[in-house]
């Protein structure tokens, strides 16, 4: 049974690792379903804790790294739909670009 559980802890994590929530979330799943079938022995769960936590951490790095890259793609579209310029003074004028939508190319 912890055979079980712990293969879906690995697989779930190999999933994050991979940038794959929905696989990630499936293992889950199928662990929790492991857990409420056949229980958790005190030592059991020690032994998932350490694992279950590392877990966490790569989650909450992949979800903070997702946000990072949401915030940068942002950005380059903010930066595309303006035109930033500098006067002599060094101050930077931000005007704004009526052109049509970036493409992808």
């Amino acid at each position: 049974m912890m055979d079980r559980i712990m293969r879906n802890l690995e697989d779930a994590k190999a999933a994050v690792m991979c940038a794959n929530p929905s696989d990630a979330t499936v293992h889950i799943e199928k662990m929790v379903e492991n857990l409420e079938r056949e229980g958790l022995s005190p030592a059991q769960r020690e032994r998932l804790e350490p694992r279950l936590a590392e877990l966490r951490e790569l989650a909450v790095a992949a979800l903070s790294g997702a946000k990072q890259a949401v915030d940068h793609v942002q950005a380059v579209l903010e930066a595309a739909r303006s035109l930033q310029t500098y006067d002599s003074d060094g101050r930077r004028h931000v005007a704004p670009v009526t052109d049509r939508e970036p493409r992808r190319f």
